[in-house]
């Protein structure tokens, strides 16, 4: 009996103790759930952070980019190019580290990084472009085989011209014969690896043995065999070049130096180019001649007989002594280039002369020709100023819209200076079915005026223009890139590519000065003039059609051809017009050259 009391005592205090135990089983359960809980809470809350960090350090990175403060973009796109969970901007900031890193002439961080988002991202939207972007890196550090073999892993059509422009410049600036050679054999189906071969044996590089390989090299690739295969191709060993240009050496250097820097400017330019082709194998006798600025010294110069024998004359610049330099190359067959003319009339009788420029007939017809191409429907109000100047590149541009099929509803003329009736122009314009609108002025007021009326009632009404409208304070860049608006950019270098950038550097190295415009035209110039003259010999007028239009080195496009003429027709001036549009307030060329 005592045992049963005392195990009836004892029943409640085990139940007690088991559902005390029990409660506070539960409770610890409570206190592990609430604390998982706070804890996932705070896990979510440090990703969410982690992922807003991600998105300030990219935008912040783009910024910088833009700025071209390469360095500071680089620091803050680095955290985000780590392949985390969620992390959405990785593959994105991997690729602009990699394009700041090379912009900051790194190249070697570059590659590493594009190789990180090959492995960690391959099926990236982004990925022809990364590879384009590799293969620049691998050029830059001399890897000719690893950037063409990145090269031909791009598929995209979008990226063929711009991959071909790059394996260009760089393979043109390769002088190791037997490097290009092993590329020769790497390569042996990629046409434009074959082609700049033949070029740089024409250019010095040939001897007879080589024979037999330039034959198969013209035949496997279907080149010109008048270009390649003459014998006088490969007998050249110098073209002699006279440049007759307004030094007036016999002035007060005090009072000339200023009016006359852009001719100093466009002699130094060509220094740098007769360097640059002499590492090709192509030599250039530059030969100075002051003509002053009057007729008397440039006739003078034209009489002598050693210019009469030159290859090539460059120059005089200025329209006073345009007749001279015609008949002196209708007489004596010599091509004569006028470096700054943008007036065909300066050209003559001669078909010996050219124009380096583009005339300002052509600017307007390819622009017009342009916004027919692009823009619908085919109709197209025209405002210009009524200057001389705007009123003739406005005829030409009408004229050429007309002829390929267009219709001009509206023309007016303004007078910026009448601000009042200005502004009443552009507000009682129909914009109804029109397909363009062409503003031929230089003009604040017509900037402002043609944008205002634009930005309320029609933004995505293409707009043509001249790129002087870049420079008008009054109007944003933002304000530009919100419309549609194409500028008319004759003399356009993207300052940022490669060669731009490598020009810029060795300027700076020989002369102490950054380049101006004509410096780089001074390059482009002697350049262009110079590889034609190795490939086709001082009679290259007739050439320039089969020449055609191509990229230059800082020029989008240089080349004589007619493009609006299915036959080989040579014209006076260059052809090419580059077209430009603000994206992402980044100035890209919307007609690129595609050959």
């Amino acid at each position: 009996m005592l045992i049963l009391k005392e195990w009836q005592n004892l029943v409640p205090s085990l139940l007690l103790s088991l559902i005390l135990k029990r409660f506070m089983k539960k409770r610890f359960l409570r206190h592990v759930a609430g604390f998982l809980f706070s804890a996932a809470l705070t896990i979510a809350a440090a990703q969410a952070q982690q992922l807003q960090n991600y998105e300030v350090n990219y935008n912040n990175g783009k910024v910088l980019l833009n700025q071209q403060r390469y360095e500071l973009a680089m620091a803050e796109l680095l955290p985000v190019t780590v392949n985390a969970a969620g992390n959405a901007y990785a593959p994105e900031a991997t690729y602009l580290y990699a394009l700041a890193a090379l912009k900051a002439q790194k190249p070697q961080e570059a590659v590493l990084m594009l190789q990180q988002l090959k492995a960690q991202h391959p099926q990236w939207y982004g990925m022809p472009d990364a590879h384009y972007l590799l293969a620049n890196a691998l050029f830059e550090q001399q890897k000719y085989d690893e950037a063409l073999a990145e090269l031909n892993l791009i598929r995209a059509a979008s990226l063929s011209a711009d991959a071909e422009t790059l394996k260009r410049f760089y393979l043109i600036r390769l002088t190791d014969r037997k490097q290009y050679e092993k590329l020769l054999q790497r390569y042996p189906n990629d046409k434009l690896v074959g082609q700049l071969y033949a070029d740089k044996l024409l250019a010095g590089w040939y001897k007879p043995e080589d024979k037999a390989t330039l034959e198969r090299i013209v035949a496997k690739f279907n080149l010109d065999r008048n270009q390649y295969l003459r014998a006088d191709a490969l007998r050249k060993e110098a073209y002699n070049v006279a440049l007759l240009l307004p030094f007036q050496l016999n002035q007060d250097l005090a009072q000339t130096a200023r009016k006359n820097q852009f001719i100093t400017d466009l002699y130094a330019g060509m220094k740098l180019a007769q360097d640059s082709l002499s590492k090709q194998g192509i030599n250039i006798n530059l030969l100075a001649y002051d003509t002053g600025a009057d007729t008397t010294s440039a006739k003078q110069v034209l009489a002598m007989p050693e210019v009469k024998q030159m290859d090539l004359v460059i120059g005089p610049v200025y329209k006073s002594t345009a007749r001279l330099a015609s008949r002196f190359a209708a007489e004596n067959n010599v091509t004569v280039i006028n470096p700054l003319s943008q007036d065909l009339e300066v050209t003559g009788n001669s078909n010996n002369v050219l124009l380096f420029e583009s005339s300002v007939a052509t600017q307007a017809q390819q622009a017009a020709t342009f916004a027919y191409q692009n823009f619908s429907p085919k109709t197209a109000i025209i405002i210009v100023e009524n200057k001389k100047d705007d009123t003739t590149f406005a005829h030409h541009y009408r004229q050429q819209f007309i002829k390929l099929g267009g219709r001009v509803k509206t023309y007016r003329k303004i007078n910026s200076g009448q601000a009042a009736a200005t502004a009443s122009v552009f507000k009682g314009l129909n914009l109804a079915d029109v397909g363009h609108m062409a503003v031929f002025s230089e003009q604040m007021t017509a900037a402002v005026n043609a944008t205002s009326l634009l930005s309320g009632e029609a933004a995505k009404l293409p707009l043509i223009t001249y790129d002087k409208w870049l420079d008008i304070h009054q109007i944003t860049l933002r304000q530009l890139d919100r419309l549609e608006v194409y500028f008319i950019s004759p003399k356009y270098i993207d300052k940022m590519s490669p060669a731009a950038a490598q020009f810029r550097q060795k300027y700076l190295e020989k002369y102490n000065l950054p380049p101006s415009v004509y410096a780089y035209a001074g390059f482009e110039m002697l350049y262009y003039f110079g590889t034609i003259l190795s490939a086709h010999g001082p009679a290259f007028t007739q050439s320039l059609a089969t020449i055609g239009v191509k990229p230059g080195v800082f020029y989008p496009g240089i080349g004589y051809k007619n493009t609006g003429s299915p036959q080989a027709e040579v014209r006076k001036d260059n052809q090419y017009i580059p077209i430009t549009k603000l994206e992402n307030l980044q100035l890209v060329v919307v007609n690129p050259v595609s050959y």
